[in-house]
């Protein structure tokens, strides 16, 4: 046999090179017959020229009215009779007529100074024409006149005659110009024909010469592609059109254990495949066939069987040239079995590799709280110590402890964080927020430290202010603190720049982030740099480079890995520049799209889990009438400082060492108030909540939670399950105090202080005193415009409800607890359709916000002093 059709028949360009001459000759040949065409007119014009004789017919005119002349002379002498008169001036007047009508004369009489000579003879013919119809006598009157005019009649017809026979003459050179380069062309054309024809023969000639060589070439290729199929190490089987078999190489009859005698001129399908899959498979090939007609060879995977019965894993690679009839079908087919056990042992471990992923998630997961159920009971311990009497240096060693908790803690949050990331547990909101108050934000926070390097902080928003963008101001935050950090710990006596800009559309985009609007952040500073060596892996998990300061600058390592990842998980990318003692540079590119409504600038606390449908909510309670509260904890740590917190408070205590237990407490005793932890033994928090809602005496108490870790997903189950509030692990004595009383406010009156001290001391440290009496100014310009909005509206609604919990949040910054106890109480009665109580909270707002302002007032006054 043979497999011609799939061998090249000869160069393309060289056939389309010679239809290219042919077409250029037959085009050739018919601009001959055009022109040739074209010839033959012109002669029949200039022979039509001849016969009419226009130029006589002009000088006839004048002729005319010269004989028209001489019968008036000779009429009057009587040397001629009045009918030579009528007869000639008849003449005259026929001629006229036909100049003026005869489409031969138009373009000539058409001209203005002709048309004029002719309409002033036609007009002497016009006058004269009823002396001429009238009896003898009139016309023998009118003789001497007429002879008179016909001198002007007579110039006039010269004139025509002389400027005819210049016209006639230019118009038959012209004609006889244009015969001549019609014939020139005609003969250029005839020449370039025989040319072509000549090239053509000569192409002809090496065609048939290269046809010759080509079809020995194919012969030989034949021969090859023969002796290929004959060793090759891939089974091949060829086929025609229609699925019958016509080529079966010896690696095939060992594949399949069929011999090429037994599968020649048989059908493909059923040699091959079992039954029952017999039409699936003839329809998929009969798919696969007309995709590679039209896109080249076809690659796919099937299963075949063996004569005996046995199935076999196959590659195939299907090719066909066209679907002419005689075209041939050629596979290529290969055992993958091997290749599917290694796939399948590649994925065995993949999936072990991931369970072993996720359980270092879960044991990081449980490490966290593990680590931070002592870190609670130490800082707790440390907050009741801090209530003690102390001396100078038991405070000073108190200090050292707490700072040494809250780096130990924000280790654990870093790992928690890392086995988040890692998970792919990473949550990201998408909401409106201030960018140019987040970074200003960012920088407040690290100013005191900074300040204590010797460093400078500074904002340079290189495109101008940035406005409002949509995006998740946490996350950002978070990678921003931890590029500032860390250019503040690894400076001294510097600077530290952070420069904004808003990126053109092309700048910093990838496929990823088409089309949306690029923000890039530089963290710049003049500290110790990083030797270009370790720049490939600051961003790496658990890696440091400080080498410098006596290790002043330590950590885990985990920041920059955690803002990598944040970084991509929220479609931007991150980076960094560095030099040994000349400073770094970092760069964080994200895709923050502008948005229309500003949110609020200031940081908020988490808000409290919803309220489920259904419960009412209990009466307030003041810290002096105390609270039946049910403490649901198995370390005893946590529930002896829990419990010593609370009795502190004049509250009475109920302890519980598991979640069975508190069930039990709960089902028989009426409590005002349930703090459980969540991961407990034999019951966890979250079921026990389910089941005191279920019914009992305390169906209707508040129940906060205690976790050391919470996903997104975790609050959510929290909230289904019951609870009102949500605490992370350790918890200090001012968030648990702040959460006691969350469904009402504390009564004006019982609160001795409306603003904490201790809260903007702590203000004033961490961002200067300056900075931080400008924030105070900035709240009591803030809460004075809220409030007075929230006691001018008639029907508070969602929207008071949004600007309450807005100055809410801000209240918390500058411990202002009894004015935000009062929004947040103020928000839930809104949200709830509570008009009674939501008009009691609205009416007590003025006298808290006096009280505040007040406060807050003077304290900035005194940070200015």
């Amino acid at each position: 046999m043979t497999l011609s059709p799939f061998i090249s028949r000869g160069p393309v360009s060289g056939s389309l090179r010679t239809m290219a001459i042919v077409g250029l000759v037959l085009g050739l040949l018919a601009i001959i017959g055009t022109l040739a065409l074209d010839v033959r007119d012109r002669l029949d014009d200039l022979d039509l020229a001849d016969s009419d004789n226009g130029q006589w017919v002009m000088m006839q005119t004048e002729v005319e009215v010269l004989r028209l002349q001489s019968a008036l002379v000779k009429a009057q002498a009587g040397r001629a009779s009045l009918g030579d008169v009528r007869r000639w001036f008849n003449v005259m007047y026929s001629r006229l007529q036909m100049l003026e009508q005869s489409p031969l004369y138009a373009g000539f009489i058409q001209q203005p100074e002709n048309l004029s000579r002719l309409n002033a003879m036609q007009a002497y013919a016009d006058r004269w024409v009823s002396a001429i119809d009238a009896d003898d006598a009139a016309l023998m009157a009118a003789l001497p006149e007429m002879e008179a005019q016909s001198v002007e009649v007579q110039r006039l017809g010269r004139d025509l005659s002389l400027d005819s026979l210049l016209m006639f003459s230019a118009n038959t050179d012209a004609s006889r110009a244009r015969v001549q380069e019609t014939l020139t062309l005609l003969a250029m054309a005839v020449v370039t024909t025989i040319l072509l024809l000549v090239l053509l023969a000569v192409m002809a000639t090496r065609l048939f010469r290269v046809t010759r060589q080509q079809a020995r070439e194919n012969q030989i290729a034949g021969e090859r592609l023969q002796l290929i199929i004959a060793t090759s190490p891939d089974a091949i089987v060829v086929t025609n059109r229609g699925g019958w078999v016509v080529e079966f190489n010896h690696v095939a009859e060992a594949m399949f254990g069929l011999s090429r005698g037994q599968v020649l001129g048989r059908q493909i399908v059923p040699l091959l495949f079992a039954p029952e899959h017999q039409e699936a498979y003839a329809a998929r090939l009969r798919a696969i066939t007309t995709a590679a007609a039209s896109s080249g060879p076809q690659r796919f995977e099937m299963t075949a069987r063996r004569a005996d019965g046995r199935a076999i894993p196959l590659e195939a690679s299907l090719a066909i040239r066209d679907l002419n009839r005689g075209a041939l079908v050629v596979s290529f087919l290969r055992d993958i079995s091997q290749r599917l056990e290694d796939r399948q042992a590649l994925q065995e471990a993949l999936t072990r590799a991931q369970a072993g992923e996720k359980a270092k998630a879960e044991f990081l997961a449980v490490m966290s709280h593990e680590m931070r159920t002592p870190l609670n009971g130490l800082i707790g311990s440390m907050d009741l110590m801090r209530n003690t009497s102390l001396d100078e240096d038991q405070r000073e060693l108190l200090r050292i402890m707490e700072v040494s908790g809250t780096i130990l803690l924000g280790h654990v949050d870093s790992v928690l964080d890392l086995s988040r990331t890692a998970a792919g547990q990473i949550r990201l909101s998408d909401t409106p927020f201030a960018l140019d108050q987040l970074i200003e934000d960012c920088l407040a926070n690290q100013a005191g430290i900074a300040r204590a390097g010797g460093n400078v902080l500074r904002h340079v928003p290189l495109s101008g202010p940035l406005g409002t963008v949509r995006g998740d101001p946490g996350r950002l935050q978070q990678i921003l603190l931890n590029l500032i950090g860390n250019a503040v710990k690894f400076t001294r006596n510097g600077t530290i720049t952070v420069e904004s800009e808003r990126l053109s559309h092309r700048a910093g985009t990838t496929a990823a982030n088409a089309g949306a609007q690029m923000i890039e952040f530089r963290v710049i500073d003049t500290g110790i740099g990083i030797p270009h060596s370790d720049l490939d892996r600051v961003f790496d998990d658990f890696a440091t480079v400080d080498s410098s300061f006596g290790r002043e600058a330590g950590g885990t390592g985990l920041g920059l890995g955690i803002a990598r990842r944040l970084a991509q998980a929220m479609g931007g990318t991150i980076g960094a520049e560095s030099e040994a003692g000349e400073g770094s540079l970092f760069w964080l590119r994200l895709p923050l799209p502008a948005a229309e409504s500003v949110p609020d600038p200031v940081a908020e606390p988490a808000p409290p889990l919803a309220q489920m449908p259904g419960r009412p909510t209990l009466p307030p309670l003041s810290d002096k009438q105390g609270m039946e509260i049910l403490l649901i904890e198995d370390n005893e740590i946590n529930r002896f400082l829990l419990r010593r917190t609370l009795s502190d408070l004049n509250h009475r205590v109920t302890e519980a060492t598991d979640g069975i237990e508190g069930v039990a407490l709960a089902a028989k005793t009426r409590f005002d108030l349930i703090i459980t932890d969540i991961s407990m033994p034999r019951l966890d928090g979250i079921e026990a909540a389910r089941r005191i809602r279920a019914g009992g005496a305390s169906m209707q108490a508040r129940i906060i939670a205690l976790t050391a870790h919470a996903l997104p997903e975790d609050v959510e189950a929290f909230r289904l399950a019951g609870l009102d509030v949500c605490l992370t692990k350790p918890v200090r004595r001012e968030q648990l105090l702040a959460q006691l009383h969350g469904d009402a406010p504390l009564p004006a009156s019982t609160v001795a202080d409306p603003v904490e001290q201790t809260e903007l001391d702590a203000l004033a440290d961490g961002v200067g005193k300056p900075f931080a009496a400008s924030l105070i100014d900035r709240m009591l310009a803030e809460g004075g415009e809220t409030i007075a909005r929230i006691g001018a509206e008639l029907n508070p609604d969602a929207e008071t409800a949004r600007i309450a919990h807005h100055l809410a949040g801000s209240c918390t910054i500058f411990g202002a607890t009894a004015l935000r106890d009062a929004l947040s109480s103020l928000e839930r009665a809104i949200d709830a359709a509570d008009h009674e109580e939501t008009a009691r909270l609205v009416s007590t707002l003025p006298a808290l916000w006096s009280d505040t302002r007040q406060v807050l007032a003077a304290h900035s006054r005194s940070l200015l002093a």
